[in-house]
């Protein structure tokens, strides 16, 4: 064996129907378990000193009751024991946890070849719900992993504590996306017991200010689904997918989604069709409305699949359309009024194989009047044509992707107006995959806001979208909407934007800033436009006004 060693500490009490699985998981990254039963009156301790991965097993005094838990003590008692062995690394894992195998496997090769012993590593948590192929909240990360050294202590809390050495400063951990099943919330009967459990040793809620949370049902249960070899381990760095493509598989698809745009879809395709590309990309349309829109790009464009919608489809609708069809390794959604400059695709796919899972652009202004310039500032400050290439450190405004990615989020939402793309940008960046603007792919954007008039009513609907995704964002499932980005977009978003735009078009506009400094009135009056539509959102359509701060409930380990 080469390389460290690693262990998993594992707490346990009356956890003999856990134990099984949970060590067959361990089995899978661990050289060994160093365990500590705290006074069960089952058959975990008998269980524990059978089985021939656990090395030391650690006791507490029987007890009935959960009354008495002090995790605090019972993990640094596992910490002591875990330095005096010697193991290079330790993994924090409870009975009622696992790792699935293919994570447990990137564990293992992380541990032993890329980790960083001076850092502690974060992992995130899905509560399984029924089975271990369902799981419905995802939103708790958990600092588990670390190596372990003579003279670390933990911190003193005796319950909910981050079992972390206290020697580990904050900046020192990591977000993996690394994920762990908690199978403590899978049935009514083990949410109950575990709320029991808490309510138990903790009456006077003198550790959390609530327990509730941990009875809730089922609320939007997913799929689990296998880890994607795109997918880094680390969040947000780049993987290279060297996999060749397959004989029938394009390394690109571009799908454009049109409605009602008989004027404009010929730019938008020709653009597309033009390009010139090393590898094979498809080309995809999809349309919906009352127009000539899919007539014409059957005529101009007869190699060019179609998509023809039987009504008017809403965007996201329409994106789901074309991906349920594309091939490509890669995918881009291009609308209408977007026009690619030659080069662009190309481009953009070197980005993605050089690892980016999500990839922007740089913008240009195709709509040179005064609004049209207002509203390309407004939006697309942050991708000037005279800022380089980034890695981005936020979801990026606008993408492609790697098309296995949208399949993990189900594709996109297909009730919402505006921000579409905004929900799953944030979400795949969320859960760690890597994000990077590229320079060269260059693209102008044709607004529709000519007159002061459009883009008013345009940035308004934009505004009420950015409501919508702020009213809907929980920080723990059933609650409230959280407090601080509501209240700071309520207060804060139009100074905000300003600020945000001029430092951007001051830092990169270059000889754009002749058309910045005209358009500002405009721009003023579309982010508060913008304003007015999330205000009208939160407040007027939703009822929703902050009334007073709560700290949530945390999803307790």
């Amino acid at each position: 064996m080469s390389g460290p060693t690693i262990v998993s500490l594992l707490p346990a009490r009356n956890a003999a129907t856990d134990l099984p699985l949970h060590l067959e998981s361990v089995a899978k990254f661990a050289d060994f378990v160093i365990a500590l039963d705290d006074g069960s009156t089952d058959d975990t301790r008998a269980i524990l000193e059978a089985h021939p991965l656990v090395r030391t097993v650690l006791t507490n005094p029987r007890r009935e009751g959960y009354a008495g838990w002090d995790d605090a003590a019972n993990r640094s008692r596992l910490l002591a024991a875990a330095i005096e062995s010697g193991a290079g690394w330790a993994m924090w894992l409870d009975a009622d946890e696992l790792l699935a195998d293919d994570d447990a496997a990137t564990l293992r090769a992380f541990l032993l070849d890329v980790a960083d012993p001076t850092c502690a590593y974060q992992f995130r948590v899905f509560r399984m719900i029924d089975d271990l192929g369902h799981y419905d909240q995802d939103h708790l990360s958990v600092t588990r992993c670390f190596a372990p050294r003579p003279g670390q202590v933990l911190p003193p809390e005796r319950l909910h504590l981050v079992p972390v050495p206290t020697a580990i400063p904050r900046d020192r951990r990591r977000q993996t996306t690394i994920r762990i099943q908690h199978r403590a919330g899978m049935t009514e009967a083990r949410r109950r017991a575990r709320y029991e459990k808490y309510r138990e040793v903790d009456p006077d809620l003198e550790w959390q200010w609530s327990y509730a949370h941990l009875r809730d049902g089922p609320s939007g249960v997913r799929p689990w689904l296998p880890r994607s070899r795109h997918l880094p381990t680390l969040d947000h760095e780049p993987v290279v997918d060297g996999t060749p493509l397959g004989p029938d598989e394009p390394a690109l698809s571009v799908v454009v989604i049109a409605r009602d745009d008989e004027s404009r879809i010929e730019r938008a395709v020709g653009a597309v069709v033009a390009q010139v590309v090393d590898e094979p990309f498809e080309v995809i349309v999809v349309t919906s409305g009352t127009d000539r829109t899919a007539a014409i790009v059957r005529e101009r464009f007869p190699t060019v699949q179609v998509i023809e919608l039987d009504h008017p489809a809403l965007p996201g609708e329409a994106r789901n359309a074309g991906l349920r069809v594309a091939r490509g390794r890669y995918i881009t959604f291009p609308g209408s009024h977007i026009e690619l400059a030659p080069g662009s695709l190309a481009a953009r796919l070197a980005a993605h194989r050089r690892g980016w899972a999500m990839v922007t652009e740089t913008m240009a202004n195709g709509t040179r009047t005064w609004s049209g310039w207002a509203s390309y500032f407004l939006d697309n400050a942050s991708v000037l044509p005279g800022r380089p290439s980034f890695v981005q450190t936020s979801a990026p405004i606008r993408c492609s992707y790697v098309r296995e990615a949208l399949r993990e989020v189900g594709g996109f939402p297909e009730d919402m107006r505006t921000a579409e793309d905004t929900v799953v940008n944030e979400e795949l960046f969320r859960r760690g995959y890597g994000a990077f603007r590229e320079h060269d792919a260059l693209a102008y954007h044709h607004s529709p806001c000519r007159t002061p008039g459009r883009l008013l009513a345009h940035h308004f609907r934009r505004g009420r979208g950015r409501g919508r995704l702020l009213a809907e964002r929980r920080p723990v499932p059933g609650q409230r909407p959280s407090l601080r980005p509501v209240a700071r977009y309520l207060v804060g978003s139009v100074p905000g934007r300003i600020r945000h735009t001029h430092q951007y078009v001051r830092a990169w506009g270059g000889d754009l800033r002749r058309y910045y400094y005209p358009a500002l009135p405009l721009i003023a009056a579309a982010a508060i436009a913008a304003w007015v539509g999330g205000f009208t959102e939160l407040v007027l359509r939703r009822g929703w006004w902050p009334s007073r701060t709560r700290r949530a409930p945390s999803f307790t380990r």
